[in-house]
């Protein structure tokens, strides 16, 4: 059996991923026009996040190059940027 990641799979999740990303991207911004969160926290925060969120998705392709999986490094790493979008939503969303 084939042990690749399909790039269907990769796709999906990608598109997963942009749609959610936006959608954080809508509420942040919408909560900072309205005053609801504030801008300079909420922008710091957003850098912050960036940084965090680059240097593990590099940290686990890196790991997939290492462990002879490079096959696994683009899944691996959009998986952390999912991961973490998702946690922005429900934060931003929630309450």
């Amino acid at each position: 059996m084939n042990n690749r990641p399909g790039l269907t799979t990769l796709l999906s999740d990608t598109l997963v991923l942009s749609v959610a990303a936006n959608a954080v991207i809508a509420v942040r911004l919408t909560k900072m026009a309205f005053g609801v969160v504030d801008p300079n926290r909420e922008g710091t925060l957003m850098v912050a996040e960036k940084i965090d969120a680059a240097a593990e998705a590099t940290l686990e392709a890196a790991r997939s190059f290492a462990a002879g999986e490079p096959h696994h490094a683009a899944g691996r790493a959009v998986a952390i940027y999912k991961k973490r979008v998702e946690r922005n939503l429900r934060r931003l969303t929630s309450g």
